[in-house]
């Protein structure tokens, strides 16, 4: 008979492995779907009882919420094939609860991987991998697991220099933003300045794209798969937007997404229909799946456009809870090291603003994974602070 930690460590060393070289371990053993059937079973193995914490209740809500949008869009669909590919957002979910179930074998699983992790992420973090081998953005989520001692004196300083060594040998700006992120909370005196530092950059970035938007729409007067003549337009529009051509496509899929659909995108578009009208080609062979599924390179964008405004109130509940939870219970974390799974998902946030994560099968499981092992935790802190909750 194989042990329950037997298990819970051979799912861990899948998610490992689907971390680090998503683009091998996924397409040809399909991690993702196995973690997602893995949280199922282990919910209905609970006679699908949860926790009774925030995040926990909002996963309950936003698993209906799809729901939902899984039955109204089957009228509306142009392919059950499309339909289908977007239900990735819906069953990636379920691996909230494989890290919710599974928290507790989660401590000594990294214990007795940390050393084999070290050899392999710290080597070719100097000496570039092909892709197939070391993710270019996704591999800063194990970056604290490097770690055994989280009150450890130089660990945040680090931790940042980690990430941006791994931002130079893969040419990662999303690594870059998530060594300048975690400087931000590691300088942050509070949750009050935290979160006024946020609200500053939100409202920046917020009047920066308003001001861009009549720029952004001239993608519109040329726009031809076969040719690059309209985003070139675009970017000669402005010298803003000629700083960066990647920058300025996800400008552009956002302007779409938030603009171009509105007001459809307050309910949500749902599944299996059409999300964009201009987008980069770089597979033509994939040119008539790309406005059903490629990402918006924000998935919290994205999101929003298939599953409307009340996304958007879930997931923001959802990030308000975890950093206010970072912020007044920090040393309770230091103190039992699962401030490292704080971390974590703090960088998979990050990857998640810039890049498709939470719509693609590559990552979705890790930051949802991820996201469970937090509620587990807060689960737990208030099981020993109140010693009234029932044990799951």
């Amino acid at each position: 008979m194989i042990r329950k930690k037997t298990i819970a460590y051979l799912i861990f060393f899948a998610a490992i492995c689907y971390i680090i070289t998503p683009w091998f371990f996924e397409k040809t053993f399909f991690i993702n779907e196995l973690l997602a059937v893995t949280g199922f079973m282990l919910l209905a193995s609970k006679r699908f009882k949860v926790g009774n914490d925030g995040i926990t209740i909002c996963m309950i809500l936003l698993i209906a919420l799809c729901g939902i949008h899984l039955i109204t869009s089957l009228p509306r669909k142009d392919s059950m094939y499309y339909y289908l590919r977007n239900s990735v957002i819906v069953y990636s979910m379920f691996t909230f609860f494989t890290g919710f179930f599974l928290l507790k074998y989660l401590g000594s699983f990294i214990a007795w991987i940390r050393n084999i992790l070290r050899c392999y992420i710290v080597l070719f973090l100097f000496i570039p991998l092909p892709l197939t081998f070391y993710e270019r953005i996704g591999v800063s989520t194990l970056f604290p697991s490097l770690f055994k001692n989280a009150s450890y004196r130089f660990l945040p300083f680090l931790l940042i220099l980690i990430n941006l060594i791994y931002a130079f040998t893969y040419k990662s700006a999303t690594a870059a933003m998530i060594g300048a992120f975690l400087f931000l909370l590691f300088i942050s005196t509070g949750y009050k300045f935290f979160k006024q530092m946020i609200t500053i950059g939100v409202l920046a970035i917020a009047i920066l794209f308003i001001y861009l938007q009549p720029n952004l729409t001239l993608i519109k007067n040329q726009f031809s798969p076969s040719n690059s003549r309209a985003i070139t337009e675009v970017i000669r529009s402005n010298s803003l937007l000629a700083i960066d051509g990647n920058t300025t496509w996800r400008l552009v899929i956002w302007n779409q997404i938030l603009v171009d659909n509105f007001p459809a995108n307050i309910y949500g578009l749902g599944f299996g229909t059409p999300m964009l009208k201009y987008y980069p080609v770089e597979d033509y062979k994939k040119l008539s799946t790309l406005p059903y599924v490629m990402g918006g390179h924000n998935s919290f964008i994205y999101l929003f456009g298939r599953l409307g405004i009340v996304f958007i109130l879930l997931i923001g509940a959802i990030n308000v809870k975890v950093f206010r939870e970072y912020f007044y219970n920090k040393q309770f974390y230091y103190a039992n090291n699962q401030i490292f799974i704080f971390w974590s998902f703090f960088a998979i946030t990050v990857m998640a603003l810039v890049n498709p994560i939470l719509e693609s099968p590559m990552f979705a499981a890790a930051y949802w994974m991820l996201l469970g092992f937090i509620a587990r935790c807060i689960y737990n802190r208030n099981l020993i602070e109140t010693k009234s909750a029932p044990v799951l």
